[in-house]
Parts: C-alpha cells; structure tokens; sequence
C-alpha cells in the first residue's frame, strides 16, 4: 500500500488559491473567505514569501532589462494565480518602504522596510516541493496608502 506524501507548502498554496478565487464568486461562503471578503476592504490578495531548504527567502526578477517602461526589481513577495498539483503560477508583489522607494532583497537584509506591496503582471512557474516553509502576510500590505 503506498502512502500519499504530503507538502505543508502545496497544501498552503492551494488554501491561499481557494480563498482568493472564493472572493471572485457572487456569494462566497465559508469562515475561512471572510479573511479576504471585499466588504473588509481586504481585497482578493493574500502575499506571501516562500523559504528554501536553506531557510532563506526565495527570491524573483521582474522586468528584468526594463523592457516595461518601468524599473528591473527582485521581491521574496508574491501571489498565488494557479495552482495544479504541487506547480504553481505565481504573479511577483513589488515592495516599497513608506518614501516609496522599491526594497532590494538581493543586497541587504530590507524585509523590516517593507510598508507597501503592489501588484504586477510578471510571473513564474514553481515546483512546491522546493520549498520548506512558507510565511503569509496581512494583506492589508497591498496598495497600502501612506499616512
């Protein structure tokens, strides 16, 4: 008989998956959709940071070569889009600090920094079974306003 192995991390992602795309439906229902219900003004994101196996954070490039009229960035932030099986699409978060300057992850420690997270359209495809924990955030943290 063969045991089915579980991954805290793809069973975390799936829930994070689950949650958003019940705010999208007409009448979501269930505890668990209140954290992201559009009547709290929470939105329909839950970010989140991925550790390796070397507890460290995982980190991405976004529009790398600044093809996109906008600035090359790298993040450890990002939102789940799909989901099938333990792979997993995932749309970077771009973080700024409170004078909206975008946060370097690759050169510094800049993680107690973070004050915003903003959507982008750049994403990756991963395999869940790299990664070891996964931390989430208030989601309070996307398109924070300033003061």
């Amino acid at each position: 008989m063969s045991q089915k192995s579980v991954n805290c991390v793809c069973e975390a992602i799936e829930n994070i998956d689950e949650l958003q795309n019940a705010v999208k439906e007409d009448c979501p229902t269930g505890c668990d959709t209140k954290l992201l219900s559009p009547n709290h003004n929470l939105g329909d994101t839950v970010p989140f940071v991925l550790f390796t196996s070397k507890s460290k954070p995982f980190l991405a490039f976004g529009n790398i070569g600044g093809l996109d009229n906008g600035p090359c960035f790298n993040t450890i932030f990002f939102k789940v889009e799909k989901v099938n099986g333990c792979c997993a699409t995932l749309s970077l978060l771009i973080a700024f600090n409170e004078q909206r300057e975008i946060l370097d992850f690759a050169e510094k420690e800049t993680v107690c920094e973070l004050f915003r997270l903003e959507k982008t359209h750049y994403c990756i495809e991963v395999d869940l079974n790299h990664f070891c924990a996964i931390k989430c955030l208030n989601p309070r943290l996307i398109n924070r306003n300033l003061g």
